[in-house]
């Protein structure tokens, strides 16, 4: 299910241009006023599958009208008004995740350079379920997908584009596994399924910027629109789930384009 979190906020914020983490954060925290267990299991464990971690939820831009791109600080919201739309796959969480909303409706956001906004929730909004089907589906990535692989001699895992020769490959194993590891956690059987993708120009990249251990780590996804052809189950963890690695960060979020 997607939830539209409408939050206020003192009119003239500036938002840089990487929040994404603390929002991911501030979703932790709310999952914790309701559960703190399921949010420090879902933090350092996420639901797994051959030996790969999901958390199976995701985030959307932060938007709000009219605004300001400022250079090298952000966005600044002229209204007081602001929304993010927030969706999980599995429903414990959601229901955990709504009910900490209600537990504690103000919340702080804290940025590097010593940037705070204080917010308060408004208004939840409970987002219609688009239509699942076998078939081929149309989708675009609204904050860049990040796919990644393993490769010898290289330390970290190297990212790749939809102009790689396994892209495809990549993007649907990710998807799969990740319907998995969901089937594993509700203890459902898991299956094989025969799934094809195409990836539509233009396509665009998209750096995001985040903490770990004192230092920044800088993640590039890809932007672009594709035709699914799938299950209809695994339709809905693509739109619930993501698209890529760490959609709980906000990267990989999907809107569905052929309702």
């Amino acid at each position: 299910m997607r939830l539209r979190i409408i939050m206020e906020h003192r009119a003239g914020i500036i938002i840089p241009w990487d929040y994404q983490y603390a929002i991911q954060q501030w979703i932790y925290h709310t999952l914790s006023n309701a559960d703190e267990a399921m949010a420090t299991m879902l933090h350092d464990h996420g639901y797994t599958y051959e030996g790969r971690s999901f958390k199976l939820f995701s985030f959307g831009p932060w938007t709000s009208y009219p605004y300001d791109k400022i250079k090298d600080e952000g966005l600044r919201f002229r209204s007081s008004t602001s929304s993010i739309d927030v969706s999980f796959l599995l429903p414990d969480v959601l229901t955990a995740f709504v009910s900490g909303l209600f537990q504690d409706q103000t919340h702080t956001f804290y940025f590097k350079g010593g940037i705070s906004v204080p917010i308060t929730t408004r208004n939840i909004e409970i987002l219609p379920e688009p239509t699942f089907y076998d078939g081929a589906s149309t989708y675009k990535i609204v904050t860049g997908a990040r796919i990644s692989v393993g490769e010898e001699g290289q330390d970290h895992p190297q990212y790749k584009g939809p102009e790689h020769e396994d892209y495809d490959f990549l993007f649907v194993q990710n998807l799969v596994n990740k319907h998995r590891s969901s089937l594993l956690y509700k203890g459902e059987p898991t299956q094989e399924y025969v799934i094809g993708m195409q990836v539509f120009d233009p396509v665009k990249s998209q750096m995001v910027t985040v903490p770990k251990d004192n230092n920044e780590i800088k993640m590039k996804g890809y932007k672009f629109d594709f035709e699914l052809n799938a299950p209809a189950e695994i339709h809905k963890t693509l739109y619930y789930a993501g698209a890529g690695e760490e959609c709980s960060v906000g990267m990989g979020w999907v809107e569905k384009m052929d309702e």
